[in-house]
Formats: structure tokens, sequence, C-alpha cells
């Protein structure tokens, strides 16, 4: 029982470490709760989280055989989420114009922003790559027990959402306070750096 909690304590500090540095789905979840809501922000993040779990369940079956998968695999993730995050800052670019509190069609639905995001996050080389380096020292050489493994997971699944949740409802009261055209400019700003982020997977993908 002892272990088990360990190993809940363990998939905390995983999540946690994958979910809070904002990178390229930080900023996708941001700017989707500050254009359609608090509940397409928390859809978004689900995803995110959804995958690191898969991939972390993949990594405790067999961590010796993911990580040589993923390195080969890396170009044509990185081109895959590359074309999505330069779709996405496209999308985010082309609304030049407020209505009320809201950017013009900028309505998600959160399921559709909960798929996105997974597909989004299948796509990123580095999800896999972190997960695998994170749970490397925690699973050691040996494979830990299916409630060692569950409890792991389910760590890994709830620090991420909590974080989300948090996350999500601070920009929410952020929003409260920006006036529509501070929104246009945070939605171009996102969408700036997503195509960065975009370039720069590309790049990547292309050997550069």
């Amino acid at each position: 029982m002892t272990t088990n909690y360990v190993s809940l304590f363990a998939g905390l500090l995983v999540g946690l470490s994958i979910a809070v540095p904002i990178g390229p789905m930080g900023l996708l979840c941001m700017q989707r709760t500050l254009t359609s809501g608090m509940r397409v922000g928390i859809s978004t993040g689900l995803g995110a989280a959804t995958v690191n779990v898969l991939y972390g369940a993949l990594a405790i079956l067999g961590l010796d055989q993911v990580a040589p998968l993923v390195a080969s695999s890396s170009r044509v993730l990185s081109l895959a989420g590359g074309v999505f995050l330069l779709w996405s800052a496209a999308r985010m670019l082309r609304r030049r114009r407020a209505v009320g509190d809201q950017l013009q069609a900028a309505v998600l639905s959160p399921w559709a922003a909960y798929s996105s995001a997974v597909a989004f996050n299948v796509a990123n080389p580095m999800s896999p790559i972190l997960i695998v380096a994170l749970l490397s020292p925690i699973i050691g050489l040996s494979a830990p027990s299916l409630a060692e493994a569950a409890a792991l997971l389910l760590g890994m699944f709830t620090a991420a959402a909590s974080w989300w949740v948090c996350f999500t409802g601070c920009i929410t009261l952020l929003r409260l306070r920006l006036s529509p055209g501070m929104l246009v400019m945070v939605n171009k700003v996102v969408g700036a750096v997503l195509t960065f982020y975009g370039v720069l997977a590309l790049a990547r993908s292309a050997g550069m």
C-alpha cells in the first residue's frame, strides 16, 4: 500500500512537471480560454493530459522500446506538429475584429478542442521524450506492479487536470478584465508565437 502512495505522489510530480511549463500547448490553451471560454480551455488541457497518460502507459509497458521508436519517428512527428501549429496560428491571425467580448469566429466546441489537443500532443515529439526521461528514474530496471502503474498514471492525470483547471480559471478571470481590442491583440501575439514554434518544428523535421 505504501508503494502505491509513493507511485501516486511520483505521478503527481511527473504530471505537474509536464503540464506547468508554458509551451505551445499552454499558449493554445490560454488563447482558446480567452476567445472561447473556460470549458474549451479545460477541454484543450484535458486532451494534452490524456495523451501524456497514454505515452506514460506505453513507457511503463516497454520503456526500453519506446525511446528508440520515438527517436526513429521524431522527424515525422515534428512535421505533423509543425503543420498543426501553423494551421492554428493562421486561424488566430485571421481573426481581425472582436464582437462583444469574444473574437469573431472564435467559438470551438469542447469536443473539437479536446480532439484537436489530442491530435497535436500525439504529433508533438517532445511529449514522449519528456515523459520517458521523467519516468526512467522512477520505474528503474524492473517493471512496476499493476497497482503501482495505475497509481502512477492516476497521479499524472490528476496533477495535469488540476493544473489545467487552475490555469484556465486564472485566464478566465483575466479575460473578464480585457477589452475586445486587447483580446484581439493577445490573439495576434499568441498566433505569432505559435507560428515561431511551428516553423521551428518544421526546421527540426527537415534536420536543420
